[in-house]
């Protein structure tokens, strides 16, 4: 599964333009605290981190668990769950359209099969997530 969206407009002159260093810190922000970004999750405790990625235990839909995050510097942003209830990966990927314009990619990887339309559920919720994501670093480089 995967959603790809624009992160700039250049037509909305009087939206914040985003740099890929912005959009960068705003991904590393995301993975150290998720709440302003993925409002489904109400809590969020940084159990370890270090320059390549960082461990977190997360509250989501009243389910509790362990993330490991792995950063591929200026690039992408990994979230790995995997324990007795669920496998995925669900990666964030700054990139480039054939035009050079910067692109927000993204993408889960999940271990199990599901229902057409628990799987509509779940794009929809990655294209909002997307958007959210978006437009909540614009905030901050806007600040």
């Amino acid at each position: 599964m995967e959603y790809t969206l624009p992160v700039n407009d250049p037509v909305a002159e009087d939206r914040v333009q985003l740099s890929r260093d912005e959009l960068w810190t705003g991904l590393v922000a995301k993975a150290t605290d998720p709440r302003p970004y993925v409002p489904a999750i109400t809590e969020c405790t940084v159990l370890s981190e270090n320059p390549q990625g960082l461990v977190r235990e997360i509250a989501r839909d009243g389910d509790r668990f362990r993330e490991t995050v792995v950063f591929d510097i200026g690039h992408r942003v990994s979230f790995r769950r995997e324990d007795e209830k669920a496998v995925w990966t669900i990666d964030n990927v700054i990139d480039e359209d054939p035009t050079g314009a910067l692109t927000l990619t993204f993408s889960g990887a999940f271990e199990r099969e599901f229902a057409p339309s628990r799987l509509a559920a779940m794009r929809a919720s990655m294209a909002e997530t997307a958007a959210r994501t978006l437009a909540v670093i614009r905030e901050s480089a806007a600040a």
